[in-house]
């Protein structure tokens, strides 16, 4: 009888290496960053990872050798960058919008994260940055 298993002779690409899976991740993660789909509510470390097209592991490990950080504080990092960007080119904002606008819709939440990352309120930093930055103009 004839041997009807085809699939031992198709040649299969190599399986990716554990470096290019990162690398890969590094990739989509720049590009995700670059829509600024991190300014969406609730996110979750599965979630991002699932659209991604990782899982949860490769990119917690991607978040901490690349970043040196873990994932919340990553994404805060990220949505209190926005937020200083939009503080800055809008200040009829105000601090509850740009929270809400940025992804994080609690202003304790924000104001919280804000301090952490900068030691100062959202409020101190942007009357201290945008007089600086009219000066400037």
């Amino acid at each position: 009888m004839p041997d009807t298993n085809w699939d031992r002779y198709v040649i299969k690409p190599p399986k990716p290496t554990f470096s290019e899976k990162i690398k890969e991740i590094g990739k989509n993660v720049n590009e995700w960053k670059r829509h600024k789909h991190y300014r969406r509510h609730g996110l979750k470390l599965k979630d991002v990872a699932a659209e991604l097209g990782t899982n949860s592991a490769y990119l917690s490990f991607y978040i901490r050798k690349a970043e040196d950080t873990t994932f919340v504080p990553w994404l805060n990092n990220l949505r209190i960058e926005e937020a200083k960007r939009l503080m800055l080119s809008h200040p009829e904002m105000s601090i509850y919008d740009i929270g809400y606008k940025v992804g994080q819709p609690h202003p304790a939440s924000f104001k919280q994260a804000f301090v952490k990352i900068t030691g100062q309120t959202p409020d101190e930093w942007k009357i201290e940055n945008v007089e600086i930055n009219k000066d400037n103009d």
